[in-house]
């Protein structure tokens, strides 16, 4: 179903990362779906798959979970990291460096990550070569994610930036990915992570790659397409607005969460020892600033959507053939099929160097 022209080195990394994240879950999830199938047995008519007083093995019961609840970590985060590779280049009028590198990369990434699971289950009864044998494929994860986390800021290195809200939510997300990214090699440690299972620190790792990389790029996401989807322009002061109180929020929140883990403060608890106190008053005003973060977000969604000044159809000079037609896009996308004759990310000298705030990008 691609246009004609559109080979696959010719594909938005976008696209690439959606692929990767879909083959995730074509393979994995029926991990996930023969376990609960298992279990619903186990529980409802008395078979002993999981259950030990019946030589069941509950073991058993985690590897077929986690063989999917790990990657789909990645089927989150993937399609994230087609959204930085789509907005940074946009936003530093530059080509996203190393593109096919990145393409194989979200391949890579679908990978290796299907054969990481057991780093869930080093605390549980694991012999010692499936530790050390997971603890590298754990590792070699940092491989392709890192390939992205360079051609990133390659793309960004000496390019003309803009840093206007979407480019703020991408570059937050960037950095947050890659201090999530050093906990995880951290995690992938078997010492460490004997030392650290099931404390605070394995809570703020996770959330720095759901929530402070997830969410940054949904946003950022939100605001690079808002004017192709709705055709109208959103406040930039009051995206900014909410950029800041959500960067600043979600650091607040989870980052307390690793220094806790490393005094012992254990996850899933209702109450904790007074030595906690400090660090979790942090987390607490960091959470509460975290959700009034998203009141100027809805309020600049609304107010933009019913009255906000109409876009052009490309306010960002963005590539992609997404921005080849009017917005908000008519009901069939084109009138005739395009025929692609550039690879993605193409900027030449005929471009603007220069992006406009959305006020001066949008037409009466």
């Amino acid at each position: 179903m691609r246009a004609p022209g559109m080979t696959f080195f010719r594909m938005p990394i976008f696209v690439w990362t959606f692929l990767s994240s879909q083959l995730l879950q074509l393979f994995c999830l029926p991990s996930l779906t023969g376990a609960l199938i298992l279990l619903f047995f186990d529980l409802s008519f008395g078979t002993n798959f999981f259950k030990p007083s019946g030589n069941g093995d509950p073991i058993l019961y985690q590897h077929l979970f986690w063989f999917y609840s790990h990657p789909a970590v990645y089927v989150m985060v993937l399609p994230v990291f087609g959204v930085f590779s789509e907005v940074i280049p946009a936003f530093s009028r530059n080509p996203l460096y190393g593109y096919r590198s990145v393409a194989i990369a979200s391949i890579g990434i679908a990978v290796v990550s299907s054969v990481v699971w057991v780093h869930h289950m080093f605390a549980s009864a694991t012999p010692s070569w499936m530790r050390m044998f997971f603890m590298v494929t754990t590792m070699l994860v940092a491989v392709p994610t890192g390939i992205k986390e360079f051609a990133w800021t390659a793309t960004v290195w000496r390019g003309r930036l803009h840093l206007l809200t979407p480019m703020l939510f991408a570059l937050g997300g960037v950095v947050m990915f890659l201090f999530a990214g050093i906990t995880g090699i951290m995690l992938g440690s078997t010492p460490f992570d004997l030392h650290v299972n099931n404390t605070y620190f394995v809570v703020g790792h996770f959330h720095y790659v759901v929530y402070n990389t997830i969410t940054m790029g949904i946003f950022a996401g939100f605001y690079f397409w808002f004017p192709k989807i709705t055709g109208r322009m959103y406040a930039e002061g009051w995206g900014k607005i909410h950029f800041w109180l959500t960067f600043i929020g979600a650091n607040l929140t989870f980052f307390p969460m690793h220094p806790l883990g490393l005094q012992g403060m254990l996850r899933r608890v209702s109450s904790y020892d007074p030595q906690y106190q400090g660090w979790n008053i942090v987390a607490s005003l960091g959470s509460f600033l975290l959700g009034m973060s998203t009141l100027p977000f809805i309020a600049n969604m609304v107010v933009s959507l019913l009255r906000g000044p109409k876009a052009v159809d490309n306010p960002w000079h963005a590539t992609g053939l997404e921005w080849k037609t009017s917005s908000p896009p008519p009901k069939e996308n084109f009138d005739a099929i395009p025929l692609v004759t550039e690879p993605p990310y193409h900027y030449n000298d005929n471009d603007p160097a220069e992006i406009a705030r959305p006020e001066a990008a949008a037409q009466e």
